[in-house]
């Protein structure tokens, strides 16, 4: 593949990657992440930095068992959250590759995001801030981390240029070369982040969608299932929580049904309201066709027709 060709290709692949990313943005209801978007070529993500429950996680007990459970589903070794914070040569993207990967931008700078992390408002303690982002001008997605970076990694300094360098992740550095989606860099940010780590970083908030009304619910579930439909659909077997993903999406359509059926009993389907106010006119227009005209009077025969007193002429008039 020519240069021309590889180009192409990479504007084409970031624009299907940007369509995920507008509809990850979209989605709520995850117990240890929530998304917004800001714009349309990024979306902040934040996330937990204790799981929230118990349960559905790895084995707190004994490091070795976890860090054995991680290696048998990720052969590769990626980062754990039970490496905390990390080494920033291993986490962050130097500036040297960073220049060497934009080769445009000017001396000095690398691959900084569209505003820098000092500028984050929405910043709590108990989770950690990332920037998922797909410049054109980069032609492939980065992530940056905008909040709590010394928790995260061992910075030498407090330096902007440290905190707005991308992170190093395993999906990112695939991209060019691999099928990788938006949910694929979000289980490995969860995975770096949360501790313990959860095995399914995708677990849903069941208790969010009933607080919302039936409306929102109905809507709110059925962006759940669309979400969770992708992420088993293109998520290999051997992640650990692609079958913890499918047991959710069985649940939450479930329950997406239920109050999709509900909302009809209820006759506040919008779909439903707009066709029953469609039709009302037209039924009262039809009703009141029969009186529209008087049926009896001068020069109205009132008695049934006979062969006797309608005769067609010549030229098609009637003669009573």
């Amino acid at each position: 593949m020519d240069a021309t060709s590889q180009e192409a290709h990479l504007k084409k692949k970031l624009q299907c990657f940007l369509q995920e990313l507008l509809r990850m943005g979209t989605v709520k209801g995850f117990k240890h992440l929530a998304t917004y978007l800001r714009g349309k070529e990024e979306m902040v993500i934040s996330i937990v930095n204790e799981p929230q429950t118990q349960h559905r996680v790895y084995n707190t007990d004994s490091r070795r068992n976890s860090v054995m459970e991680d290696q048998i589903a990720d052969p590769s070794r990626s980062f754990t959250s039970q490496q905390l914070p990390y080494d920033k040569r291993s986490l962050l993207i130097s500036l040297r590759s960073q220049m060497n990967l934009n080769l445009n931008a000017p001396k000095g700078i690398g691959l900084p995001p569209a505003s820098p992390s000092d500028k984050e408002s929405n910043v709590d303690s108990d989770t950690t801030l990332f920037l998922i982002a797909g410049y054109a001008r980069y032609s492939c997605p980065y992530v940056w981390v905008r909040s709590n970076h010394q928790r995260l990694i061992r910075l030498t300094n407090d330096s902007t240029q440290e905190k707005d360098s991308p992170l190093r992740l395993k999906s990112t550095n695939k991209w060019n070369s691999h099928d990788i989606h938006i949910w694929d860099i979000i289980a490995e940010l969860v995975k770096l982040c949360t501790y313990p780590s959860p095995m399914n970083p995708f677990e849903v908030d069941f208790d969010y969608f009933t607080t919302l009304s039936l409306q929102d619910r109905v809507i709110a579930t059925g962006a759940m299932v669309h979400c969770l439909q992708n992420i088993v659909l293109h998520t290999q077997d051997e992640k650990v929580y692609a079958s913890k993903v499918f047991e959710e999406l069985q649940i939450i359509t479930k329950l997406h049904f239920q109050a999709l059926q509900q909302l009809v009993k209820d006759g506040g389907l919008p779909v439903l309201q707009q066709h029953i106010a469609r039709s009302n006119p037209r039924q009262r227009s039809t009703s009141s066709g029969s009186s529209r005209y008087p049926s009896a009077g001068p020069g109205y025969q009132t008695q049934p027709y006979t062969s006797q007193t309608y005769q067609t002429q010549p030229y098609g008039y009637a003669q009573y």
